[in-house]
């Protein structure tokens, strides 16, 4: 699926390798939740860039809304991209096996954003389950 990324291009085509902004300046580590603090202090313990939860293209945060539904569901969820390039769709596996495609796109803040609104992938992985 071909997206247009100028305008995210033009956002940072501009910047420096490795500049960057600290999303976690102004924030307490401790008052994340677990995961995300976790992911925070391993990403910084390899000098990486600062730790970017991955969202749906709603905003919000895939974690919360995967961890809901695995519970709800009894089932594993998995995104998963294998012989993947820039710009290809990944697959989202329920317990091993593809269920549905889904486009994925790094923002200028350098998120990952999944194409789909929560609500409509809580949708797709019901109605998958129930097929």
């Amino acid at each position: 699926m071909a997206r247009d990324t100028s305008i995210a291009v033009a956002a940072i085509a501009d910047r420096d390798p490795g500049e960057d902004d600290d999303p976690y300046d102004d924030v307490e580590i401790a008052s994340l939740p677990d995961w995300w603090a976790d992911a925070v202090q391993e990403f910084e313990s390899y000098n990486l860039r600062a730790y970017r939860p991955p969202r749906f293209a709603d905003g919000t945060l895939k974690h919360a809304v995967v961890k809901k539904l695995e519970t709800k569901l009894g089932v594993s969820i998995r995104f998963v991209g294998r012989d993947v390039s820039y710009r290809d769709d990944w697959e989202v596996q329920i317990d091993g096996e593809k269920m549905i495609d889904i486009g994925r796109h790094r923002n200028p803040d350098g998120y990952t954003v999944f194409e789909i609104g929560a609500d409509e992938f809580v949708d797709k992985v019901t109605e998958a389950l129930e097929e």
